[in-house]
């Protein structure tokens, strides 16, 4: 029996690279399980037993927790042999997982200070948000949300984010520009599944434009995976916003002027 314990919201990443990475798999038979963050369900003493640090997903396999989101998918690739997500070749899986890497330890707290300055610091409940950081076992996860909350555009986590990916898609640019389709050539991998939820949220904010200017191959290679089944289905969660009138939209744009010339004085400080 297969198991998700997951949030089904446009912006949680980490629970949407497990969904993703099951669609791309075929694997339908498997059971949700769903989490609300606002109910405090990842702090019940069931949840915890699965999942001692209280994040969201969890992967439970014939009674056996997965934990991590990047380690979920690693295993539900491993689950069925096709289409395979990790490249044959040895020496190209590890590049791989060099992206991935990336992605949990850039990408991710990146997308969460960016989502956390634009969408949530106006609308968010801080007396419950300060409660939540008492029960919150993540000291990093605690300390970038009191940063945001408190200076906003001014904190540092939020310069680390526009700063991180912008590296991350310089990267990319030149890995796509010898014309593969994808980031490990021309097979859809792991390093798609993991990357695709953050920059749906990035997406959402409308703030790609920021790091997309002037990097035809990336824009591509978004418009080709933004645009595959497993990730449209986003679309259906709860918070998806596609126009420019939603929340999420507005938020973003209404910062994103300011993002952008944050981001640039930053590079040209280092020239």
């Amino acid at each position: 029996m297969l198991e998700l314990y997951y949030l089904k919201e446009a912006d949680s990443v980490c629970s949407n690279r497990a969904v993703i990475t099951l669609a791309e798999k075929g694997i339908e038979n498997w059971t949700p399980r769903y989490i609300k963050l606002l109910n405090e369900d990842h702090f019940e003493r069931d949840y915890l037993k699965l999942n001692p640090k209280a994040v969201v997903p969890t992967l439970v396999h014939d009674g056996h927790p997965i934990r991590e989101s990047s380690i979920i998918c690693d295993y539900i690739d491993e689950l069925k042999p096709d289409p395979a997500l990790k490249p044959t070749d040895l020496l190209q899986r590890a590049y791989m997982r060099e992206w991935i890497k990336d992605s949990d330890e850039v990408g991710f707290p990146g997308v969460a200070a960016l989502n956390f300055v634009t969408r949530f610091r106006s609308v968010i409940d801080v007396k419950k948000l300060e409660n939540r950081w008492k029960k919150q076992p993540d000291l990093e996860k605690t300390l970038r949300q009191k940063s945001v909350i408190r200076e906003g555009m001014d904190s540092e986590w939020v310069l680390r984010g526009l700063v991180g990916w912008d590296r991350i898609f310089m990267k990319m640019e030149e890995t796509l520009s010898d014309g593969r389709q994808w980031i490990m050539g021309d097979n859809l991998t792991l390093a798609e599944t993991c990357y695709a939820p953050l920059i749906k949220v990035l997406d959402m904010i409308k703030w790609l434009d920021i790091w997309f200017d002037g990097r035809p191959h990336v824009a591509q290679w978004w418009r080709n995976l933004g645009n595959r089944p497993s990730v449209l289905g986003l679309d259906e969660y709860e918070g998806h916003t596609a126009d420019l009138n939603s929340d999420h939209a507005k938020a973003g744009l209404a910062l994103c002027d300011e993002a952008r010339e944050r981001l640039q004085k930053y590079n040209a400080g280092r020239v």
